[in-house]
């Protein structure tokens, strides 16, 4: 409990009575962002609306909230139905707090409401039950971008503290996507238990995993599920060269063959390549169905776990085939990944590129803590895993389908996926391409006169001592400069580029083709 908890939703939703339980038990103070606003303004709500107009009321409401945030003081605060509006204040709510969304009906926000005129003013008047309609419709998007939502229903306050409370105590990061939000837990030991939970209102389970991983995780889990709903097992051939079309149809005529239905639950246990067609053939399947993500691995934590990007690839071209389908929860169980072999490490190279473009004080933190990281120390692989998902998690946000600013977590990868190309997606590891690619990419930014020559050899130094693969003196350079043609990010002849100025800041470049290739050649002398 590390951050705020913002309890949002509609009037009469419960949120300060539940949030003062929720305090209580906490031992955190409890602020009532409406009830701060009437101190300082003397004025009640109602006042402030019929005095000063509602523009102004959120315009204090809002200076109140980045106050708080501001503070960093990990208290409850029980914000307006219409506090989080504005999506740039959302994004920020979830990306420093916990945002739990309380939910109420029409007819149960009338009779809350009952006795209480003049308390509630935009419920003044005949045609309230009219206007809260209108209004819930208007905020279905802010209410549904949170952590997670929960309807009050006939629950008392004190059950829904006690589910508000484990929420918060999860520390999970956000993922906003509209009414596809999602949050992204990260701890110890927590997906037998996340996963039962995660499953519930499912008519059917489809566990999707591999030949590596199925053998070490998938039992706890399929035991943990046993006398609940029916649950099967689809157990696919590992590894990169079956993360195609083909493997796909066999999800699907497994789904077909048991009756899978548009209320039945895909579960991907692996890493990124099981969780990338779990989550497609989830996308497809009967038009889309919910699925969770259980990445097993550091990279499919680090990287895959977050943004909905779901595919197979199509001969050498990675990736090319897919969709946007977001899971309904993704859960991190680190313990999974001390199982993982040695090269899993790679994966490090998807660390330092998110530090690069989003975390700067991450590349410090991965430079003190080489050993315990190597030594896949629990509590150092939770810190790299929580503050990855962060940094993902706060760019997909502002940039859902790669329209914009979501490119630069292609940092690296145009080069280190054509380099994995070229090597048939056998003799390097994601990792070690991507290793490879900011390699490149950092070397092709100092020809340019973007990179400092001092970041290049930074980095350098620090992939080579987390055990990652720097020299691309013998690497194929040219020939996977003529793969970049193939480049999702291929507009005509040129390639959107991805370049680091210094830690933190970036700098998209189109360059020709042509370009890249006569560059190319020159990337393996060391500058």
């Amino acid at each position: 409990m590390r951050r705020p908890l913002i309890l949002n939703g509609f009037m009469a939703s419960g949120k300060s009575t539940v949030g003062r339980l929720v305090a209580q038990r906490a031992g955190r103070a409890f602020i009532d962002l409406d009830e701060r606003i009437e101190d300082r303004c003397g004025l009640a709500v109602s006042d402030i609306f019929a005095q000063r107009g509602e523009s102004e009321f959120r315009r204090l409401e809002a200076q109140a909230l980045d106050e708080i945030l501001d503070a960093g003081e990990p208290a409850v605060v029980a914000v307006g139905g219409g506090a989080l509006l504005a999506r740039a204040r959302r994004l920020r709510v979830m990306d420093e707090g916990v945002l739990v969304t309380l939910g109420v009906s029409v007819e149960e926000t009338l009779r809350r409401n009952q006795g209480q005129p003049g308390k509630r003013p935009l419920l003044n008047g005949a045609d309230a039950g009219e206007r809260i309609e209108s209004l819930s419709e208007q905020r279905a998007a802010a209410y549904a971008e949170c952590h997670a939502s929960l309807d009050t229903t006939g629950r008392t306050p004190e059950a829904l503290a006690e589910a508000v409370f484990a929420i918060w105590g999860c520390d999970a990061v956000g993922v906003a996507a509209g009414e596809q939000s999602y949050a992204v837990e990260i701890g110890e030991h927590i997906a037998r238990r996340r996963l039962v939970e995660c499953s519930a209102g499912a008519s059917r389970i489809l566990l999707v995993t591999d030949e590596n991983v199925g053998p070490l995780h998938a039992e706890p889990l399929l035991q943990a599920l046993s006398g609940g709903v029916p649950v099967d097992v689809v157990q696919l051939p590992a590894g990169e060269a079956h993360k195609t079309l083909a493997t796909v149809e066999s999800i699907w005529r497994r789904a077909s063959a048991v009756g899978a239905d548009r209320s039945s639950l895909f579960v991907g246990l692996g890493g990124g390549v099981v969780t990338d067609i779990t989550g497609f053939a989830a996308a497809s399947w009967m038009r889309g169905v919910r699925w969770v993500a259980i990445p097993t691995t550091l990279l499919s934590m680090v990287d895959a776990s977050v943004g909905g990007k779901t595919a197979v690839d199509l001969g050498q071209a990675k990736n090319c085939v897919g969709a946007f389908w977001q899971p309904a929860h993704v859960l991190c169980d680190v313990a999974y990944s001390v199982t993982e072999p040695p090269r899993g490490s790679s994966a490090l190279s998807e660390v330092v590129k998110t530090a690069l473009i989003g975390d700067p004080p991450l590349l410090d933190y991965l430079e003190q803590n080489v050993a315990g990281i190597l030594a896949r120390d629990p509590s150092v692989t939770r810190e790299m895993v929580s503050r990855c998902v962060r940094v993902k998690a706060r760019i997909v946000g502002q940039d859902a389908r790669e329209n914009g600013i979501r490119a630069a977590l292609n940092l690296g990868h145009t080069f280190g996926h054509a380099l994995e190309a070229v090597a048939g997606f056998e003799r390097l590891s994601h990792g070690e391409a991507i290793s490879l690619g900011l390699v490149a990419a950092l070397r092709l930014g100092w020809r340019l006169q973007i990179t400092p020559l001092a970041l290049v050899q930074r980095v350098t130094v620090l992939l080579t001592r987390l055990g990652l693969p720097t020299d691309l003196s013998a690497e194929p350079l040219v020939a996977a400069a003529e793969l970049l043609g193939l480049d999702k990010k291929r507009r005509g002849s040129r390639v959107k580029f991805v370049f680091v100025r210094a830690p933190g800041a970036i700098e998209f470049v189109s360059i020709e083709l042509a370009v890249l290739a006569e560059q190319s050649g020159q990337l393996g002398q060391v500058p």
